[in-house]
């Protein structure tokens, strides 16, 4: 009889158990159906709608256009400034002639302001007098430049000491070609020969067929 009662007594636990579990379901379905009939059967779907999808960002483009590469600039290239000619030339008259006194510093060569062939003589000044051949005393060259109509003569200082021949007797010059380099400061032969107040490094005369003339336009630039 004992066990008998302890069988009967665990059924009626194990019922008791099963009935509240079932009735437990029973209102969550109640509950769950309910709740379905209440909402509006679109709440899922606006939901879902009033959330805009997400974009990825697009990516920028890239330029394939290369940089223009940029042009360098050149200065101007300056142009040297021209040196100045040293000539000075100015009027001097004497011994009945009107000369050009040419004015030069040393190392400057006096060029021919004709075209012509030249004729070189050579002279000295001994015992007061202007004479020529004579060995062992300064010789002063005078310098011709003759055309065919024109005669310029040029009187430097003493040769190889204030100048310094750069054409030979009877050689033909154009305008502009070198007759010889002053090599210092030495005053033209005329200060020797006739007026020892003269400075001027090359007086110069010239004549047009035969007609004496003013040489200084000759010289002036």
């Amino acid at each position: 009889m004992g066990r008998n009662d302890e069988f009967r007594s665990l059924l009626q636990t194990l019922g008791s158990a099963a009935l509240g579990v079932g009735l437990g379901l029973a209102v969550l379905a109640v509950g769950f159906f309910f709740s379905r009939e209440a909402l509006p059967s679109n709440t899922v779907a606006l939901a879902t709608a009033s959330a805009p999808p997400t974009r990825s960002p697009s990516p920028t483009p890239r330029s394939t256009t290369p940089a223009p590469t940029p042009t360098p600039t050149t200065a101007p290239t300056a142009r040297p400034t021209p040196t100045p000619d040293p000539l000075v030339v100015t009027a001097y008259s004497g011994e009945g002639l009107r000369l050009a006194a040419l004015t030069v510093p040393a190392g400057y060569t006096v060029t021919s302001p004709i075209a012509g062939t030249v004729a070189i003589e050579l002279y000295q000044y001994v015992d007061g007098r202007i004479v020529t051949g004579v060995t062992d005393q300064p010789t002063y060259p005078y310098v011709f430049v003759k055309s065919t109509d024109r005669v310029i003569k040029l009187r430097p200082g003493t040769i190889d000491k204030d100048v310094q021949l750069l054409v030979k007797d009877g050689a033909t010059v154009t305008v502009g070609a070198p007759l010889f380099k002053t090599l210092t400061t030495g005053a033209s032969s005329w200060a020797v020969f006739y007026d020892k107040g003269v400075t001027a490094q090359v007086l110069v005369s010239a004549t047009v067929s035969g007609t004496e003339v003013d040489p200084v336009p000759l010289f002036k630039k």
